[in-house]
């Protein structure tokens, strides 16, 4: 729905994960969301005040705070913390923070034109429903993984399990009320048509980079720089040490090219970590950085001749994949080994490195030592495809103009 006459667009966007600068991951939407206003509308972002991927905590001063980052209206809900990101006090944690936006003081805020609800939590599609019916505001639904299917698919969990029926009927529910639905994974359309969304609300709106950060100059990370082998091709990874990026391939790879001038440097904090290290043990050519400041990230990838993204097999990958530190490395003109079984193959796509089975160390470790025998300019021109794929397909500039035309069209 488009604002009255000479009014700017006021846009909320409903992610209790949303993060900051401030205060770490999160980043999509706080990206989107400076896209939208450098386009003149207003943005309000609500968020929870703990997420397990933050940094810095925000601190509200009772149940509900407003608070400007960046020309940006956050408005953080209290939702209580939580220990591991797979628990039952992260479900909790979803649960208190719907309950908590069926009374929003919504009088301290904007109203708006258009709602994005974005996933993980299903939960807020229900009272943001209600706001969008309330003001007349356009409604988008945003799904960036398929819940309750990546429980049932990855989690193991019963199809009759209280909480994937309760996600269920929130899906279902966004599917049937929202004026546009959202993807970041380009296959997804097919499972929402089959839970009976129409066909034409499905929008794919990858994940991006903000190019200006990703470009900006800085100096590497000392830690990462030490790690560097000068006499070796060094294959990096940024990101979460967590299951989902299968390092131990990377490691087991490292392994088998012990004998060879390559060197792996994994850069970065998470519940794997310690058996990482173990794996690893006794290993001359991998080492381990903690993790670094989100703008000093830019810099540390600049230091490797390639970078790793690896997945696990899994069918859920059936609906595509899109992984911001993909497009980190893209942005850092990195040639790139991708290994999954996806549908969509980016880096084929941006001609930018080598797509691998996944868990196949040694498949791995053949497209590390094909990339190490290229000459430097055959991977300095695999690095400008993957710099000009990432401006044309993910900056988030581009991808905020294409939700404009989705929310405010």
């Amino acid at each position: 729905m488009s604002p009255p006459e000479g009014r700017p667009a006021v846009v909320w966007i409903v992610n209790q994960y949303t993060g900051s600068p401030r205060h770490g991951m999160e980043y999509r939407h706080y990206y989107l969301a400076r896209g939208l206003a450098a386009r003149g509308h207003r943005v309000v972002i609500v968020s929870g005040s703990y997420s397990h991927l933050f940094t810095r905590q925000p601190d509200p001063d009772g149940r509900y705070a407003v608070e400007d980052i960046d020309g940006l209206q956050y408005c953080w809900v209290a939702a209580p913390r939580y220990e591991r990101a797979i628990s039952a006090g992260r479900v909790g944690n979803m649960v208190v923070f719907a309950l908590r936006l069926t009374r929003l003081p919504t009088g301290m805020l904007p109203r708006p034109d258009a709602i994005l609800v974005s996933s993980p939590s299903l939960f807020p599609i229900v009272p943001a429903a209600r706001w969008a019916r309330r003001w007349h505001a356009r409604l988008a639904f945003e799904e960036r993984d398929l819940w309750p299917l990546t429980l049932e698919e990855l989690g193991g969990f019963s199809k009759r399990h209280p909480l994937v029926l309760a996600m269920q009927r929130c899906e279902d529910y966004g599917y049937r009320v929202a004026d546009a639905v959202i993807s970041v994974l380009p296959g997804a359309v097919g499972h929402m048509v089959g839970r009976g969304m129409p066909a034409e609300k499905f929008h794919y709106l990858p994940n991006g980079i903000d190019l200006r950060d990703a470009q900006a100059a800085g100096e590497p990370p000392a830690a990462v720089r030490a790690a560097v082998r000068p006499d070796a091709f060094t294959v990096g990874f940024v990101g979460t040490l967590g299951r989902a990026n299968a390092l131990e391939t990377l490691v087991d790879a490292a392994a088998l090219l012990r004998d060879e001038a390559v060197q792996v440097v994994v850069v970065g904090h998470g519940p794997e970590r310690s058996g990482l290290l173990e794996r690893a043990h006794g290993l001359g050519n991998v080492a381990f950085v903690g993790p670094v400041a989100r703008a000093e990230v830019p810099a540390a990838l600049r230091l490797f001749d390639a970078c790793y993204v690896g997945y696990r097999h899994s069918s859920l990958y059936r609906f595509g994949v899109s992984p911001n530190k993909l497009y980190d490395y893209m942005a850092a003109g990195r040639p790139i080994v991708f290994a999954a079984d996806a549908v969509n193959r980016p880096v084929d796509d941006a001609g930018c490195g080598r797509t691998v089975a996944p868990e196949d160390p040694a498949a791995l470790a053949a497209a590390i030592r094909s990339l190490a025998a290229c000459p430097p300019a055959e991977r300095e021109r695999l690095g400008a495809n993957a710099r000009a794929y990432v401006a044309a397909h993910h900056d988030y500039g581009v991808l905020a103009r294409r939700l404009e035309g989705i929310l405010l069209d």
